[in-house]
């Protein structure tokens, strides 16, 4: 199910920036020659906001290779972005997002899923590299802060679960380094980036675990 809708919206942007070739109004860049809510140049607005939306595939890197949580979990991730103009060439953005994390591994022969849900913040610097009348290519580098919500750990073999952190086996606050690379059409927005988790996230001190989390994302700027 989750494939079809990642079709379906990639479908959606594909039709929309074919069928709108002169469109610019919105506030992710839409051309070679404007931003914002204007026809008429850049700078119209130097800020500007969005929806985002997509799917995450993460695991549980294990330095001591005790938890196994290396399989990969598919989750979602959503929220609001924000940001504003540094130059015609860059941005600053950040946003808040829901955003599913976690791995699968095995536990004495038992299918085991670590679900970690967390709040974000990410701290980003963009790029703007115009390609053609329509397009805006948008690599970017920064930060992110995380903190769980909510999530299960699930045995599968004994149909056991519990909570990922009230129960104390993982630790709330999360961070790390995130990078990736965004287009945008118009007022449409595709993007893939990769977070990196610095902190450890383990509450059971059996070594060190961070996140690593691949998200696709698409949006709609406003």
């Amino acid at each position: 199910m989750k494939k079809i809708i990642i079709i379906l919206c990639l479908a959606v942007i594909a039709f929309t920036a074919g069928a709108q070739p002169g469109y610019r109004h919105g506030p992710y860049p839409g051309n070679s020659r404007g931003y914002g809510h204007s026809h008429r140049g850049y700078h119209d607005s130097s800020l500007y906001g969005g929806i985002k939306f997509g799917i995450t595939a993460s695991h549980i890197a294990d330095g001591s290779s005790e938890l196994n949580a290396s399989g990969i979990k598919s989750g979602i991730t959503t929220g609001l972005a924000g940001g504003f103009l540094i130059s015609p060439f860059a941005a600053f953005e950040s946003g808040l997002y829901y955003v599913e994390k976690g791995g699968n591994g095995r536990q004495g022969g038992n299918k085991v899923t670590y679900n970690l849900n967390y709040l974000e913040i990410p701290l980003l610097l963009k790029i703007n590299i115009f390609s053609g009348n329509r397009a805006v290519v948008q690599p970017y580098a920064g930060a992110y802060l995380g903190l769980g919500v909510g999530g299960q750990i699930k045995d599968y073999g004994t149909r056991i679960s519990s909570s990922s952190f009230y129960d104390a086996d993982f630790r709330r606050g999360d961070s790390g380094l995130a990078f990736g690379c965004g287009v945008t059409w118009s007022f449409l927005h595709a993007n893939i980036g990769y977070e990196y988790g610095l902190t450890d996230i383990s509450d059971s001190g059996f070594g060190d675990r961070h996140n690593r989390a691949l998200t696709l994302t698409v949006g709609f700027a406003f």
